[in-house]
């Protein structure tokens, strides 16, 4: 279930930046990279990779989607749901079609 979530969570991040313009996610690139700053010298520990990551993190945040725990129950519970929304009734079985007349009782044209 954590994989399904973080897939999930990966999608709506990736979908979230696919809407706005490059230049917004430039503008967020820059605010993270302030808040990971690490020295006053402006010297990072941290790779671009993992900017990438935290960028990821704060769409989610952004986005405010659920955490793993709230995404996990709703998923469950539309899992265990009924295919059948309550209240519906499935439709009743289709009719048998009538017998066929006995052969003898057919009147022949002639």
């Amino acid at each position: 279930m954590r994989r399904a979530y973080l897939d999930w969570v990966e999608e709506q991040v990736e979908n979230y930046k696919d809407e706005i313009p490059r230049s917004e996610i430039l503008r967020m690139a820059d605010e993270v990279v302030r808040e990971l700053r690490m020295t006053d010298s402006g010297q990072y520990q941290l790779t671009e990779l993992l900017i990438c990551h935290a960028i990821d993190k704060r769409i989610a945040r952004q986005l405010k989607l659920p955490g793993y725990r709230t995404w996990r129950a709703h998923r469950l519970a539309a899992l265990n749901a009924p295919l059948i929304p309550a209240g519906l009734t499935p439709p009743p079985p289709p009719q048998a079609a009538e017998p066929a007349p006995p052969a003898d009782s057919l009147v022949r044209v002639g």
